[in-house]
């Protein structure tokens, strides 16, 4: 280490060959101990630099010795305390200014995005480089990044470092500023550079909140839009950079913008009039041109057969050829051609009539009996083609065996993936999502691995997001939307995009993504300014996410636009309504609007039995606060007929859960206390504890926690004062009912989403738990005590996680217990070994992937055959844990749950629904070193009778007597 030492000065000072000098660099990037002595050096370098500057007689002699050496430039990498690694470039020329630090020497900038420096912002031309990856950054000048680290400049550095692409340290750098618009702005540059434009359009809200004017954070808004594929709202970004006059950004804002509105105008141009050209060519007009069927195939498809099928003569079914070979040609194949053939065979003097027909069906003018009968009439004339296009438009739970079987006769792959798309709808309607799910999970594969068929694959990927999102898996579903956008827009599909649109601003909706949801909702608007009829069911999906946002008089406003905009009613719509009865913002007509739209859903036919148990709950959550009684009964009567649907039907339990929402904050309101506990305890199916317990509740504005001492004695707590949608729970509780708390040997806490599973709602030195469903049905089981250990687990490469400490033997054996190690500790061995264990401890990694499920997953070695390695709060579904053990999963993560407005996912809870008495999991990251030290006493109280709550509390307060780091404060139980 001296010898490295030894040399810094002669390498710093060129004095070493080029050779010698790039061997030394790798030891140096070692040498901790080099530190001061560089600091030392930079510091004597920015000595020489003020001598040069001054304008004494210092600078009339010769430049100086030091200045004339070719010194070797040094950029810091990573930082921990200090310099911890260090790689020098060769540099000829002293930097004399700090343009180069900001690349402004260059003709073009390196960065599409903008940031908040002085010196990095600085207009010229953006230019992608052809190759992708952009020429070598200019290595950074150390004597420059030490005065912007004397002047304590870490934005300068975070953004020089931002501009030579290395992210993680202008992370580092951003990290150590205070809050502020200018942060946000270049954490969302920061985003967009690691291609995550949806945080970078929560962190720019924010900064525009707080400056709306805020120039870089309008452009960097603009930019994360536009990869969001959102182009009109994007150019409404750009519009507002150009009108702030900047020199260069403003008249480049002003083209990126037009260019924007030119494109997206004449897309929408190009759909609507080939949906227009394609009736036409269905009623007899002249064909699509090839340039159409080139830029639209997949609508150009859908028109040729329905004018095939209209065709009342063979010339006119000749005249479509040239369409049908330019069609064919786009998939590889002559399925056009040969119907065309077999269709120009035809008897036209008995089919005419019935391709006339067919015609007026197209344009909607036969439904009902009338479509019935022209199908029986199909049938009889033995026109199969025409019968299998007219079976289209009738409910898909109608005739599936008769269309399946027409499709396949075709031999046309279109219609084999029409027939799985068209079962999957029928299935989800026969309320079978699951069974839609498998079979759009299927039929996607089978057309995306053929590269073939795109349109259709587009479609069933959205109608696969469409039943992910009726299971509730909103994570899942997006992913679906998502690709199906990009694949509409790749294809120029108008139509398919603003449905697509519509489908991510509700997921969005549903996560609590509010930035989002509005920012594709607002899209949808503006890509159909005039039509305001379609744009009704965009502006109830913007005035439900206004609602919780808690901007009540927007959430009114838009409501009132949508209810001019159409007259036929939404379940959604009625249930702002019903939200909105109880503020200031409710009108005379809505009890009216209310019993229009319920009496039109209810006699529409096309609504499950939960959907008229979520009706009913909605109608009682209105009268409740005008007629208390009456709301009451009807929330009461939603509650009945929701506990007689399976657990599967996502309104059922939408219904369940909103109905006690009510009338637990109901009995809040009015100050009947043991009411509103007893509430709390009927819906988890448990008796009303007569002491040490806590129920907590929040919806939209309102709060209510009510507890019992342990005396028994009641307290309890209701506002209505929030302003901003929930965020932590710290401070949830009041400190007089925490103190009354106190006393108690342990507290079980009653929350209800979105308040349950969090971390932090009662302090760490009070003995408490999440209570998680009713009592077991069955008593643990007597046998002897089994453990399974999952330890030493193989996680897959790919996700670049270091390997956790082995599992140390010698510290726990002892009859009935199982290992799982290594390439053994799978998700199916696993699942299977957990089924009759009484204690099960799983270490290994933990993530939040919303790509996998929607909360943390466990890493466990992946399968042989596929690669499996997550373990999901799905997996964890219909599995049942006969042994009701005691989990611990020691895996940064896996206590996170995410929060929906009806329920919580999450592994812990997913642990207790499968039978599991208790879990123990941490929200937070835990060090590798301490895990074992800090559960195996608290798994060791427990198996000696101690309440979990209490060993969980007793361990952890030892904890942090002896240990500075707090990760054990992130730990929570669940019962």
């Amino acid at each position: 280490m001296s010898s490295v030492c030894d040399n810094l000065e002669r390498f710093v000072d060129g004095e070493m060959l080029p050779a010698d000098a790039e061997n030394f660099r790798h030891h140096l990037a070692r040498c901790a101990a080099c530190e001061s002595r560089m600091k030392e050096l930079v510091a004597l370098e920015l000595l020489a630099d003020d001598a040069l500057n001054s304008p004494g007689p210092e600078r009339l002699g010769a430049p100086s010795t030091w200045r004339n050496k070719s010194w070797l430039m040094v950029v810091p990498l990573a930082l921990a305390a200090g310099l911890a690694a260090l790689m020098l470039v060769p540099q000829t020329q002293p930097t004399d200014s700090a343009p180069e630090l900001w690349l402004a020497e260059a003709a073009t900038r390196p960065l599409e995005v903008r940031l908040t420096h002085p010196g990095a912002d600085g207009h010229r031309p953006y230019q992608v480089m052809r190759s992708g990856t952009g020429a070598r950054p200019q290595a950074l000048a150390l004597r420059e990044l030490a005065r912007l680290e004397e002047a304590a400049d870490h934005r300068g550095i975070a953004s020089a470092f931002l501009l030579r692409g290395d992210l993680a340290q202008a992370s580092a750098f951003l990290d150590k500023l205070p809050a502020s618009a200018d942060l946000d702005t270049d954490r969302a540059a920061l985003s967009l550079q690691q291609d995550e434009p949806e945080k970078a359009l929560v962190l720019l809200e924010r900064a525009l909140k707080r400056k709306p004017r805020h120039a870089q954070a309008l452009w960097n808004q603009a930019l994360a839009l536009q990869r969001l594929g959102l182009s009109l709202r994007a150019a409404e970004s750009f519009e507002q950079v150009a009108q702030l006059g900047e020199r260069g950004w403003s008249g480049e804002a002003a083209q990126r913008a037009q260019a924007l509105r030119n494109a997206a105008e004449q897309e929408r141009k190009d759909w609507q009039g080939m949906r227009q050209d394609c009736q036409r060519m269905v009623e007899g007009g002249a064909p699509l041109s090839t340039a159409q069927a080139e830029a639209l195939p997949g609508m150009a498809r859908v028109c040729l057969y329905n004018a095939l099928r209209a065709a009342a003569s063979p010339e006119r079914v000749e005249s479509l050829h040239p369409l049908a070979v330019v069609l064919d040609r786009k998939e590889d194949g002559t399925h056009l051609e040969d119907a065309l053939r077999r269709t120009a065979r035809r008897d036209f003097s008995a089919r005419a009539p019935l391709a006339s027909e067919y015609a007026r069906l197209t344009r909607g003018g036969v439904k009902g009996p009338a479509l019935e009968s022209f199908l029986s009439r199909l049938r009889e004339a033995r026109q199969e083609d025409l019968l299998l296009g007219a079976l289209a438009y009738a409910d898909p739970r109608q005739f599936p065996d008769e269309y399946r079987a027409l499709a396949l006769e075709t031999k046309d792959p279109w219609f084999a993936l029409l027939a799985e798309e068209r079962q999957a709808r029928a299935d989800a309607l026969s309320d079978a999502p699951q069974r839609a799910r498998e079979r759009l999970q299927a039929a996607v594969k089978t057309c995306t691995a053929s590269g073939k068929q795109l349109y259709r694959c587009m479609l069933m990927q959205r109608e696969l997001g469409l039943v992910m999102a009726r299971l509730h898996r909103p994570v899942d579903a997006r992913a679906r939307f998502v690709g199906a956008l990009r694949a509409a827009r790749d294809s120029r599909e108008w139509g398919s995009q603003r449905n697509l649109l519509q489908d991510l601003g509700q997921v969005a909706r549903t996560q609590g993504d509010l930035v989002l949801a509005r920012a594709y909702v607002e899209e949808l608007l503006l890509q159909t300014p005039e039509g305001c009829a379609d744009s009704e069911v965009a502006l109830t999906s913007l005035a439900l996410a206004h609602h919780r946002a808690l901007d009540v008089a927007g959430a009114r406003e838009l409501l009132d636009r949508a209810i001019q905009c159409s007259q036929k009613p939404s379940m959604a719509r009625l249930a702002l309504l019903a939200d909105l009865a109880r503020t200031p913002f409710r009108k005379p007509e809505d009890a009216r609007l209310l019993e229009q739209g319920l009496g039109a859903l209810r006699d529409s036919g096309a609504q499950d039995a939960g959907d008229l148990a979520l009706l009913r709950h909605i109608e009682g959550r209105f009268y409740l606060e005008q007629d208390a009684h009456r709301g009451q009964a009807l929330l009461r009567q939603a509650l009945a007929d929701a506990s007689k649907l399976p657990a599967a039907n996502v309104s059922a339990r939408k219904a369940r859960v909103y109905s006690y929402t009510s009338l637990i904050l109901d009995a809040g309101r009015t100050g009947e206390l043991a009411q509103g506990l007893a509430l709390f305890a009927e819906e988890h199916a448990m008796p009303a504890p007569e002491r040490c317990v806590l129920g907590v509740t929040v919806d939209d504005e309102r709060t209510f926690v009510v507890a019992r001492d342990a005396e028994g004695r009641l307290l309890g707590h209701h506002d209505t004062g929030r302003t901003a949608p929930l965020e932590g729970v710290e401070g949830l509780v009041p400190g007089a009912v925490m103190k009354a708390l106190r006393a108690c040997p342990s507290v079980d806490i009653l929350a209800r989403p979105p308040v349950q599973g969090r971390a932090g709602l009662l302090p760490s030195d009070i003995a408490w738990s999440y209570r998680v469903g009713g009592l077991p049905n069955t008593p643990p089981s007597q046998a002897k005590a089994q453990r399974i250990i999952v330890t030493d687990v193989l996680a897959p490469a790919s996700l670049h996680l270091p390997t956790l400490r082995a599992w140390n033997p010698a510290s726990d054996t002892g009859e009935g217990l199982t290992l799982l190690r290594g390439a053994e500790a799978t998700p199916p061995r696993v699942l299977a070994a957990m089924r009759d264990a009484t204690e099960v401890q799983v270490h290994a990694h933990g993530i939040i992937d919303p790509s996998v499920a929607d909360a943390s997953v466990l890493v466990l070695s992946p399968e042989a055959t596929g690669g499996r390695f997550a373990l999901t709060t799905g997996d964890l579904k219909g599995q049942r844990l006969r042994g009701r053990p005691v989990v611990l999963l020691a895996a940064c993560y896996a206590g996170h749950t995410s929060a929906y407005l009806h329920e919580n996912f999450g592994l812990p809870l997913a642990f207790i629904e499968s039978g599991a008495r208790a879990v123990l999991a941490a929200t937070q990251e835990i060090p590798d070193d301490e895990a074992h030290a800090f559960f195996e006493p608290v798994l060791a109280r427990i198996r000696d009778g101690v309440p979990a709550a209490i060993a969980l509390r007793d361990e952890r307060q030892a904890w942090l007597r002896r240990h500075a780091s707090a990760w054990v404060q992130q730990v929570l139980l669940f019962e």
